[in-house]
């Protein structure tokens, strides 16, 4: 006889509330979520359960400084390859097994789940949510570049995570736009801001950012899977492109752990790096992370999150991309560069007098910082007039 499953909570405890589940699997998801997380947290109408996929391996001293317990967190795979058909396979049978019939909550239990972004963990989340008739509510909904390689897998996954949602949480008017082109009805989508404010500001009053000893300096990283067959081009050009710039210190550059960039910059230097050029290990601390985008003069990047960030502190931003699904940056901070290097040092040069204008500015394209209390008032409206609601196919 099969055994009972006990994920550490007791049903007395969330009695009269409506039980939501939290999704993350990811750095950039719980930054996003940890606000809205202690929103519900605190009130007397929902009962929010921290759910961890462990897509990544998240630093324990992030969570603890932002007041993150997670309720569950998934069984570890049985390796730990990244490949996505694994995990996506993982995880569809580790929230069977941990919301069964044999738990001390069901699925039966949830008033809806909510998932941010286009991770795995978002789709496979929203995938089994609509599955199982849970209501999704998606935070970030409908940001696109319509074309499904760039970038990968996110476009594709941001796309099928909008079919399977109930509620679309938008951060701007062009992605309700992009939702409604695509069918879905117009009242189930709310333009809230972006939640990324909300972390920041918290963070600020907080008093959690640290400040990096290095100054005047250009931050620089380089990840993407549709950018893999140009890492050696990137590296030469960041090898040499501090010959044709003034006004900046230094290069930072934060190498990815991935095999196949650290490779490719190793034979691109061969040991003789520029000397203003200054290669520097992922920095998993998120705090830290956000001071040096916080000081940087300018920014290098194929990061999304990257992109939200350096508009909040008025950081140049060149990104490293054909395309981004946050075309508001282009009107603000931001520029698409192509791996080239004259493009490249034109950006630079020109990020100087950009920097100087709005130095110590703040940005409030993404909102003031309610975006998350937003997000909670609509689910306390909407969950708090029916005792459950449907997923609306559309």
């Amino acid at each position: 006889m099969a055994e009972n499953i006990n994920i550490g909570l007791n049903p007395q405890e969330f009695k009269g509330k409506k039980v939501i589940v939290i999704i993350f699997g990811t750095r950039p998801e719980i930054i996003k979520l940890f606000v809205l997380y202690r929103i519900l947290k605190r009130s007397d109408e929902f009962y929010p359960l921290l759910y961890n996929t462990a897509q990544q391996k998240i630093s324990g001293d992030i969570l603890s400084k932002i007041g993150i317990n997670p309720d569950i967190t998934a069984t570890e795979k049985p390796n730990r390859s990244s490949d996505l058909n694994e995990l996506i396979a993982h995880l569809l049978t580790d929230f069977n097994e941990k919301f069964s019939d044999r738990s001390s909550v069901t699925k039966k239990d949830l008033h809806g789940i909510i998932v941010q972004g286009d991770t795995a963990s978002a789709f496979t989340g929203a995938l089994w949510g609509f599955l199982n008739q849970i209501p999704v509510f998606h935070a970030e909904a409908g940001l696109r570049t319509y074309d499904k390689l760039n970038p990968f897998p996110e476009e594709f996954m941001r796309e099928a995570v909008a079919r399977m949602t109930t509620l679309h949480f938008a951060p701007k008017g062009i992605n309700r736009d992009n939702l409604i082109r695509e069918g879905i009805k117009p009242e189930n989508i709310f333009v809230i801001g972006n939640t990324i404010n909300d972390a920041i500001f918290t963070l600020i009053k907080e008093k959690k950012i640290k400040e990096p000893k290095e100054k005047n300096y250009i931050l620089s990283t380089f990840h993407r899977r549709e950018n893999w067959n140009y890492v050696s081009d990137y590296a030469r050009i960041l090898n040499t492109v501090m010959n044709d710039v003034s006004g900046y210190s230094e290069i930072l550059h934060l190498m990815h752990p991935n095999p196949l960039i650290q490779r490719s910059f190793d034979e691109v230097m061969n040991g003789k790096g520029h000397p203003k050029l200054k290669i520097m290990n992922p920095i998993h601390d998120y705090f830290e992370m956000l001071g040096y985008v916080k000081n940087a003069e300018s920014i290098l990047t194929d990061s999304g999150g990257l992109q939200e960030e350096s508009l909040f502190f008025n950081v140049p931003c060149g990104v490293l991309r054909k395309t981004t699904e946050r075309p508001e940056v282009l009107k603000k901070n931001a520029k698409l560069l192509p791996i080239d290097k004259p493009e490249i040092t034109t950006f630079l040069t020109e990020a100087i007098e950009y920097r100087k204008v709005h130095q110590s500015k703040y940005n409030y394209t993404y909102g003031f910082g309610d975006s998350s209390y937003l997000i909670y008032e609509l689910l306390k409206k909407i969950l708090w007039n029916t005792d459950r609601i449907f997923i609306y196919i559309n």
